[in-house]
């Protein structure tokens, strides 16, 4: 929880070579193995992007995994704390009792885990009936608990909701004009509700709002070309409700933004993009802008990074994410790290 690799699967690992080749004594070696080459051929896996990144997984003997890297990765041994690299069959610290799509029973020491799938107005009426020790927060719904700070928790995470261009798309000028006049301020009120800070950089020393830069932005539209950008947005109602806020802004001021559903022809793509591993490199690489991995201080490879992104405005960064859940008192050492994971075996039950 406190964003460190500890044993698990894996007892002991070290690297040679320069950070390239890391060695990992395994209990499930092969099934890990077995694993990590699937996840290479998934390329919509949220993980693939790691271990595409692998010229070599093998198990030399037993026990032993070894992954041969196409480039120096110093904190390599994170990327096995993710789902996907977990074998599906190693029994973990909970037994499933039973699961459907919509329900999912656990157990262990004879506690017993429900996990339940509820719409937003689900959850604030089972709320209120006293049904549920934890849930998250439906969307525009925080305020309603601001007043209890003992149960309502909120987290920040390692994530970002942005928009991407498509490369070659949209003229540099124009997407410098989105990036400067993007409604983040509306945003962050209304979706992220003051619980997660203003984006304006992906990693390192982000730069601040630039008030001047903004004005000037506004007043070059009516100079620049008149263009649709068509905008592709995943169904998540979260999702679609944020970027219309943008939209609505960027309409006001002239622009051309389209949403369409993602899988329309687009030119840009409003997406949250999520860390795999508790390191700002893994968010940075589920966007396909790795850097600096093999430096044992990333941060000035992360301000080059961003320097770079504000210059280009290949990308819009809009606002970190939070997480807003009711937690019941009675949830004893309950906690949540930046990936939004909650231990539960660290959770105990008081009266």
């Amino acid at each position: 929880m406190a964003g460190y690799v500890v044993a698990g699967l894996c007892s002991q690992w070290r690297a040679s070579d320069g950070f390239r080749t890391w060695r990992f004594r395994c209990a499930h070696a092969l099934e890990i193995a077995g694993e990590l080459r699937r996840v290479t051929r998934l390329r919509t896996s949220p993980a693939s992007w790691i271990f595409s990144k692998a010229e070599r997984i093998a198990v030399p003997a037993p026990g032993v995994l070894v992954v041969r890297l196409q480039f120096p990765w110093r904190r390599f041994p994170y990327a096995l704390t993710t789902v996907a690299a977990a074998p599906r069959d190693v029994a973990g610290p909970f037994r499933l009792v039973r699961g459907s799509r919509n329900r999912v029973e656990l157990a262990r020491n004879g506690i017993r885990l429900v996990f339940r799938r509820l719409s937003g107005i689900a959850v604030l009426r089972a709320l209120g009936r006293g049904e549920l020790d934890e849930a998250p927060v439906p969307l525009g719904d925080v305020g309603l608990f601001r007043t209890d700070p003992a149960t309502l928790r909120v987290r920040s995470l390692l994530a970002i909701d942005l928009v991407s261009f498509r490369a070659g798309a949209v003229p540099q000028d124009v997407r410098r004009v989105y990036w400067q006049t993007a409604d983040r301020s509306d945003y962050q009120a209304l979706v992220a509700q003051g619980g997660a800070a203003l984006a304006f950089g992906l990693a390192g020393e982000a730069a601040k709002e630039d008030p001047a830069a903004s004005r000037r932005a506004r007043k070059s539209i009516p100079s620049l070309p008149s263009l649709d950008v068509r905008i592709a947005v995943p169904h998540d109602s979260t999702l679609q409700y944020g970027v219309r806020l943008l939209y609505a802004q960027w309409r006001d001021l002239g622009l051309g933004p389209r949403l369409v559903a993602t899988g329309d022809r687009a030119e840009a793509d409003f997406r949250r993009a999520s860390a795999a591993y508790p390191q700002e490199e893994a968010l940075l690489g589920s966007l396909g802008l790795a850097t600096g991995l093999g430096d044992d201080d990333q941060r000035g490879a992360f301000e080059r990074l961003d320097a770079d992104l504000r210059r280009s405005a290949d990308v819009i960064p809009v606002c970190w994410i939070a997480d807003a859940r009711w937690v019941s008192p009675r949830l004893r050492g309950w906690s949540e790290d930046v990936l939004g994971d909650v231990d539960y075996t660290r959770v105990t039950i008081g009266s």
